[in-house]
């Protein structure tokens, strides 16, 4: 039921008519039996202003953010968390004592991903792809949370690389097949294979040996053309709608915090679609 009571919430990107977002914390809110609603917010990059100033005057609950707006939304929040201010991204707004705050849950719903299909990264070299927002939070978390021996960023855009990490290295993004042997976890954070552009792949398959396990944060499609032909040389493989539940149902704390969150009901639903 929808009311005068009814609280918003949504996440702000562009494209967001691929996110699943909208069903895990509708699944969530109706399981907390929470009157709230969450909706697909599409902004324009030039209107992002406007929509955060929207957001503060109609008095939403919270919001995620998603690309390409990770990075640009910073400076239209009150604070932002610690994660935040090292990785210069957030994927969560929410309200603190009435200031707008940011964070990122990014990181430990791909942490709380690899650990639950059963990929540990604690001592392993990691190979990442991408230099954005979700990149970012991703190795801050993958060296400062996971206990990673070494992480080697493969980016197009270098000067996008802002973040200093103990065990880590920048490279060229062509560069990924020359290190491929010293590679336990290759870690797709581009949205390179993302719907509609299915048939694209962030590396050839070259760059793949069977001792490389491999995780796309990609969730639209579920299996992307990186993720099946790893399957075909024999890759452990991962996909992100893990990541993105997990990730979630962190969002969703920080929003409600007195809620009681269960991780079963998201899956179901992602299942059934």
């Amino acid at each position: 039921m929808i009311d005068g009571k009814t609280k918003i919430l949504g996440v702000f990107g562009n494209p967001v008519e691929h996110t699943k977002s909208p069903a895990i914390h509708n699944a969530l809110l109706k399981d907390c039996g929470i009157n709230a609603v969450y909706l697909p917010l599409p902004v324009e990059k030039q209107n992002l202003k406007e929509a955060i100033a929207g957001f503060r005057a109609m008095g939403f609950a919270g919001a995620n953010v998603t690309i390409p707006f990770k990075e640009q939304v910073i400076p239209f929040l009150d604070s932002v968390s610690p994660v935040s201010k090292a990785t210069n991204s957030v994927n969560t707004l929410y309200w603190e004592q009435g200031k707008l705050c940011g964070t990122s849950t990014d990181g430990l719903g791909a942490l709380r991903n690899l650990e639950a299909a059963g990929i540990d990264i604690k001592g392993k070299n990691i190979a990442l792809l991408g230099s954005g927002g979700a990149a970012k939070a991703l190795a801050y978390a993958f060296i400062e949370d996971g206990g990673a021996a070494s992480l080697k960023i493969f980016t197009i855009e270098p000067e996008n690389w802002n973040l200093e990490l103990k065990n880590s290295s920048l490279h060229d993004f062509n560069e990924v097949e020359k290190y491929r042997d010293s590679i336990d976890l290759l870690c797709n954070a581009t949205p390179l294979g993302m719907h509609p552009n299915i048939n694209q792949s962030p590396v050839s398959k070259a760059v793949l040996t069977n001792n490389i396990a491999v995780f796309d944060i990609v969730y639209n499609p579920l299996k992307t053309k990186l993720l099946q032909e790893a399957e075909e040389i024999g890759c452990k493989t991962l996909g992100g709608i893990g990541m993105l539940i997990y990730q979630g149902l962190e969002s969703f704390k920080l929003w409600f915090p007195n809620s009681n969150t269960n991780p079963k009901v998201v899956f179901e639903v992602m299942n059934a679609e």
